[in-house]
């Protein structure tokens, strides 16, 4: 049955205004996502990672769109190709207006699939950025960063009713001493070993990373003396390895203090009472693990010599 020319222009109406609307909504889900932050401020690399998943979850949404409103353009088309062979060569004008369309909307298509491969590209790239800034180099473990980051979310969680957990502050012992004696590629291999260590034996923590320098964290559930004995266990086991680099043997030992949550307002207290048991190790001779209870630091076990 043959289009009358109304019917045709209601069909270039409607397709003209989906592309309007398309054009609209982009413009206006990015202005919203703008408007929720400091446009001034800089964007941090998890904010960047978002916005780009955003852009990119958008550009396929819109892609699938256009690629629908292509569908019925052709279908409006065949339509009125099909007016034209029945012998209704007014139509024709619009048989060109509706090509040209179809056209432009498969180069918008073309631009918004090259589009959303380059965000995906991107997302990734930044992915590996965040991961990359978030791990110590030497170790492959994380690093303050990522320990400061979850400490935050792990005290929030807490003060909103979630579960409690231990922080151990881990020092190796005298290890300027190790790359005075025996070199810093030694002494690195020592810090290696170290994370090894913890990656084996500490099963169940939230989190180990090493906090800089010679000194480690373990981020473990509760209570704290159970966390405490066990740690004790770990540090003899430690005591008890040997580091091999070329013709070298090396032994070392840890210190270990341990804190735990206790109606603190802040995360800050939590870490300097594990810092305060650690230097009480320290202080006693070393090769130790103390316990704070919010009073004062406590041996656990009994001392041994440190080698």
């Amino acid at each position: 049955m043959p289009l009358s020319q109304a019917t045709i222009f209601l069909i270039g109406v409607c397709v003209g205004a989906l592309l309007f609307a398309l054009g609209g909504w982009t413009g206006y889900a990015w202005g919203r996502r703008r408007g929720r932050r400091d446009a001034t401020a800089p964007l941090q690399g998890a904010e960047l990672l978002g916005i780009i998943d955003a852009l990119s979850q958008w550009t396929s949404e819109y892609s699938g769109n256009v690629t629908r409103y292509q569908d019925e353009l052709s279908s409006a088309a065949r339509v009125v190709q099909d007016t034209i062979e029945a012998g209704n060569p007014q139509t024709t004008p619009i048989v060109k207006v509706l090509d040209d369309i179809m056209t432009s909307n498969q180069s918008l298509k073309q631009r918004l699939d090259d589009a959303e491969r380059q965000l995906e590209k991107q997302t990734r790239s930044i992915e590996a950025y965040i991961s990359e800034a978030r791990t110590d180099a030497l170790t492959q473990l994380p690093n303050r960063r990522a320990v400061d980051q979850r400490l935050d979310e792990m005290f929030s969680a807490w003060q909103k009713g979630g579960p409690g957990f231990v922080i151990a502050m881990i020092d190796v012992d005298h290890f300027k001493q190790i790359n005075d004696r025996y070199g810093h590629p030694e002494g690195d291999a020592v810090l290696r070993q170290m994370a090894q260590l913890l990656t084996n034996h500490i099963e169940g923590a939230y989190m180990v990373a090493r906090f800089g320098g010679e000194e480690f964290v373990a981020l473990m559930p509760t209570p704290l003396r159970v966390a405490a004995d066990r740690l004790d266990r770990f540090r003899k086991i430690v005591a008890n390895q040997t580091v091999t680099v070329g013709e070298q043997s090396i032994q070392f030992t840890i210190s270990i203090g341990v804190a735990e949550c206790r109606n603190d307002l802040l995360i800050g207290p939590i870490v300097r009472r594990a810092d305060e048991a650690l230097y009480a190790a320290k202080g006693m001779g070393r090769n130790r693990v103390y316990f704070h209870d919010g009073k004062q630091p406590t041996l656990v076990g009994a001392p041994e010599v440190a080698v």
